[in-house]
């Protein structure tokens, strides 16, 4: 009967079971040498990713406004975030989260 049960459970869990796929990443990076027109094309890329990686360098006056403008604009707030600020040899403000959804996608 044991044996019965198991092989009933193992048969349900793979009719039943949705397909699962790994989360896509995308890379946006704004470097010194960076024009908008460029940055802005790296984030339209970004539309069909899950998640996000996003760096600014301390170069511009503003980054860490720049960065936080980024995060509310592109992240979905209502999952966890991670942001770090520039340490020696690391001259980047940068945040990992999960893309917004967007209507666009499909």
């Amino acid at each position: 009967m044991r044996v019965f049960f198991k092989l009933f459970f193992v048969i349900s869990l793979l009719f039943f079971s949705e397909k699962s796929y790994s989360a896509n990443w995308c890379k946006v990076i704004y470097k010194k040498e960076i024009s908008p027109g460029d940055l802005q094309k790296q984030i339209n890329k970004c539309k069909n990713y899950d998640n996000l990686f996003l760096a600014i360098h301390t170069s511009f006056i503003n980054s860490g406004h720049l960065l936080n403008s980024f995060v509310s604009e592109l992240c979905n707030l209502n999952r966890r975030i991670i942001t770090s600020e520039p340490r020696p040899g690391d001259p980047f403000f940068s945040a990992v989260c999960e893309f917004r959804k967007h209507n666009l996608r499909k």
